[in-house]
């Protein structure tokens, strides 16, 4: 448990300094819309569509999330250690 309070102060740490919580809020509701874009529009009888095709799309973008979610956190941790390599520090 400890391991995942440090992860959330890193995250919050990472929001607070380079993205804002206004756009992690609408890229956190843009991420949830395109996942329940299947159950959404056969909800609101847009779109027919079989069940495998809703499956695999909620499948592939969860995967997507799970994939690029820690990149912005990594890239930020990279910078901040090559900063750190060229102020001289360790």
């Amino acid at each position: 448990m400890r391991d995942l309070g440090e992860y959330l102060r890193a995250y919050r740490a990472y929001v607070s300094a380079s993205l804002g919580w206004g756009k992690a809020l609408r890229a956190m509701l843009l991420w949830l819309a395109g996942l329940l874009m299947p159950f959404i529009a056969k909800t609101l009888e847009l779109v027919t569509l079989p069940s495998w095709v809703a499956i695999t799309w909620m499948a592939a973008w969860a995967l997507l999330g799970y994939v690029f979610a820690p990149y912005g956190m990594w890239k930020h941790q990279r910078a901040q250690t090559a900063s750190l390599n060229q102020s001289g520090g360790t």
